[in-house]
């Protein structure tokens, strides 16, 4: 048996807590934009008060992952990658423009050489798993 503090299906007090679930990714190029939406594998990321964790299963034995510590000041939010599929991201940080809007999450940053355009749901709440209450 175990206590659970807070009212179940309560928003944290940090609003990206949670689990999401990629819904939209564009990458823009200098001379393009490519909308990989249709492309991309179910992705989910989790994030506690301090740090982040995403993952993704590109192909039947490879998984594209990566985690760290995050901030986020209701405008700006920055991931500083520790770990990440690609070597050269771990060590760096990135940031994004963000913003919140229901179960949505926008975010907007550049990486690299490209802008990187996402939506993020989220799925699941405190007490609840996929949108179902738990019992």
């Amino acid at each position: 048996m175990f206590a659970v503090s807070g009212a179940l299906g309560q928003l944290p007090a940090n609003p990206l807590e949670g689990t999401w679930e990629m819904v939209s990714q564009h990458v823009v190029y200098p001379d393009s934009t490519v909308d990989r939406t249709d492309q991309i594998p179910y992705t989910i990321k989790i994030l506690n008060s301090t740090h982040f964790a995403f993952g993704r299963q590109i192909l039947d034995e490879e998984v594209f992952a990566g985690g760290g510590t995050y901030t986020f000041d209701g405008d700006a939010y920055t991931e500083h990658i520790t770990w990440h599929s690609s070597a050269g991201l771990a060590g760096q940080s990135v940031t994004f423009e963000a913003r919140i809007e229901g179960d949505k999450w926008y975010h907007v940053g550049h990486i690299l050489d490209f802008r990187l355009e996402e939506v993020w749901q989220r799925i699941g709440l405190s007490g609840e798993a996929d949108g179902e209450e738990m019992e």
